[in-house]
């Protein structure tokens, strides 16, 4: 049995505008780092406590490089979405058929973006923007801001879904990959608890960089955008793969050593990912979820993106983003 990987990377993200407390906490940035058995390796990973998002990506941008000069194969994942529900490219006006959907909300919100050294960032006046550009009867998709930090374009409570763009487009709640997954926040989910669609406004343009970086591209591929739903060749060396995690769909126990939850999470995600590889298993959850149609599946890989291991869906009614008349909302 072949290996997939040699090291596991998990990203614990955080989009908070402040630098996190100079002793490791909650709410923080933690990146966990676990090797396959038979690599030796220094300095000994695990999960390492970073106060801003650019010296945790200077870390990771470090760590890549090292594993890539190294030969190795390794999988990182970060723990917001990688895409939004269909349809969105499409309502923000995004329409260079040149790159697939995903791929030009990628770069719009690395040009739009702003996130500086002490963490101060724009997410907030940034959604208002895109939000003014789908031109609802009433603020959205996106959605959630600080109390008093509310915008004409960005509400602190969500607008009903599916959201009416224009006549024969709306967006849905929630991905393919969402929909069978309790517990789990939307993209448009911008504040407040669980609220990864800010994690993902700042975080993308860092995936933007790492993904183009001049000394990983040749080596780096996003899943399934790049890859379509099937595992890395495992002779493929060096190489990374990054796909997008959910800590919540590890089925292992957090380790009660650890106070943090979420240096707990990424601890256990990559040991469940390093387990699995051993196990010959992880493979499995690159497939194709079975209860994906044709249709579904292509919107997946051309704008939505998947969370690894979400193959368990139950069939469904395809609705992908649904083409009806936009209505009047109160």
């Amino acid at each position: 049995m072949t290996r997939l990987f040699d090291a596991y990377f998990a990203v614990d993200w955080s989009a908070r505008s402040l630098p996190g407390p100079g002793t490791p906490a909650h709410d923080g940035l933690w990146v966990g780092e676990q090797l396959a058995p038979e690599i030796v390796d220094t300095p000994v990973p695990g999960e390492t406590y970073w106060r801003t998002r650019q010296a945790c990506f200077a870390h990771i941008q470090t760590r890549l490089l090292h594993h890539m000069e190294a030969g190795r194969r390794v999988l990182i994942g970060f723990d917001f979405p990688y895409g939004y529900p269909a349809g969105y490219a499409a309502a923000l006006g995004l329409d260079d058929e040149s790159m697939p959907p995903w791929r030009r909300i990628w770069n719009e919100l690395q040009g739009l973006i702003v996130d500086e050294a002490t963490n101060r960032n724009n997410r907030f006046a940034v959604a208002a923007v895109l939000n003014a550009r789908c031109s609802g009867p009433i603020p959205g998709p996106l959605w959630g801001c600080p109390a008093g930090r509310s915008l004409p374009t960005l509400a602190p409570t969500s607008p009903p879904y599916p959201y009416p763009v224009r006549p024969g487009l709306a967006l849905e709640r929630l991905r393919w990959t969402e929909r069978n997954l309790p517990g789990i926040q939307p993209a448009w989910k911008l504040f407040g608890h669980g609220s990864a669609g800010g994690q993902a406004l700042v975080g993308i343009p860092v995936l933007c960089r790492l993904r183009a970086d001049p000394q990983l591209a040749a080596f780096s591929r996003i899943w399934p955008f790049e890859t379509g739903f099937t595992p890395p060749p495992p002779e493929q060396r060096p190489s990374i793969i990054h796909a997008e995690i959910w800590p919540g769909m590890v089925p292992d126990p957090l380790d009660p050593a650890s106070a943090i939850r979420d240096q707990a999470q990424v601890r256990a995600v990559v040991r469940w990912l390093a387990r699995l590889d051993s196990a010959g298993q992880l493979s499995s959850l690159f497939a194709l979820p079975p209860a994906l149609s044709p249709e579904a599946r292509a919107i997946c890989v051309a704008e939505e993106g998947w969370i690894l291991g979400a193959t368990g869906l139950r069939p469904v009614q395809a609705m992908a983003h649904r083409q009806v008349p936009c209505r009047s909302i109160s």
